[in-house]
């Protein structure tokens, strides 16, 4: 078992979320017996998600006690006496008047105490439940694009594009694969220019193939550019911003054959 390649599965994930089946558990828990660096891998996603759920928890305010007791009228003998009126009368009987004692009122203070907190409880906890059931659809629906990036750069070629002339020290990447799917990662590019933007060509029958350009604001590590068929090697070249149809070979960077 290739243990990097089963760590990125997306098997842990799932054992931290609940999501796997018990027959996969068990051999998840059996594999961590074994294994320091798949058990380091699911002790760190667990502690993830602990530490998103109490990143999201909620503290109930100071000031909810204060307001409970505010609507209750407590140690106030005028307030919490009443009259007992039976609903069988009869003329022998007197009215009779009870004040309810001191440990009921307390009692009942600490009922509608406890109430007012649960409700605000639940109310919270619910708000709790929603962002954290939408965090761990973000968190999911990025474990799933880093799987499927995870597979189609296993399954394609690496081409290391290495500093021209010029530029001695840079090193970009480049994948290809037989879908003729591409993907660049500038590796140690510096930050283009104000008004420039690397672009990357293919040469194909000794011609430059326009790959598109090198979006600096994509978050991505690597980046998906156009296909292309057969390609006999990459380069990168600084253009102007948005472009050019055809590169400007004294502003070559680095370049690789396949």
């Amino acid at each position: 078992m290739d243990i990097k390649t089963y760590i990125s599965s997306g098997v842990i994930e799932a054992y931290a979320l609940g999501n796997l089946s018990s027959e996969e558990s068990s051999i998840l828990e059996c594999v961590m017996k074994n294994n320091a660096e798949v058990q380091a891998a699911v002790l760190e996603m667990q502690q993830t998600f602990e530490n998103l759920a109490t990143a999201q928890a909620i503290e109930p305010p100071s000031h909810l006690k204060a307001g409970i007791l505010k609507k209750i009228e407590f140690g106030n003998p005028e307030k919490t006496s009443g009259k007992i009126i039976p609903l069988n009368i009869n003329n022998s009987e007197k009215d009779t008047n009870l004040t309810i004692p001191v440990w009921m009122k307390a009692a009942s203070v600490a009922v509608l105490f406890g109430l007012g907190y649960l409700i605000y409880e639940v109310g919270s906890k619910s708000a709790q439940i929603e962002k954290f059931a939408e965090n761990n659809t973000t968190l999911s629906t990025k474990i799933t694009s880093l799987e499927r990036m995870n597979s189609v750069l296993m399954n394609s070629k690496k081409i290391e594009l290495k500093g021209v002339e010029k530029h001695p020290n840079l090193l970009a990447e480049v994948f290809w694969n037989e879908n003729n799917q591409v993907f660049l990662n500038p590796k140690n590019l510096p930050a283009a220019p104000t008004g420039k933007q690397y672009q990357l060509w293919a040469i194909v029958d000794g011609k430059p193939v326009d790959m598109g350009m090198y979006d600096p604001n994509n978050k991505s590590l690597v980046q998906e550019m156009k296909t292309v068929s057969k390609p006999q090697a990459f380069a990168i070249t600084l253009e102007k911003e948005g472009g050019s149809p055809t590169p400007t070979m004294e502003e070559m960077y680095v370049m690789g054959p396949i």
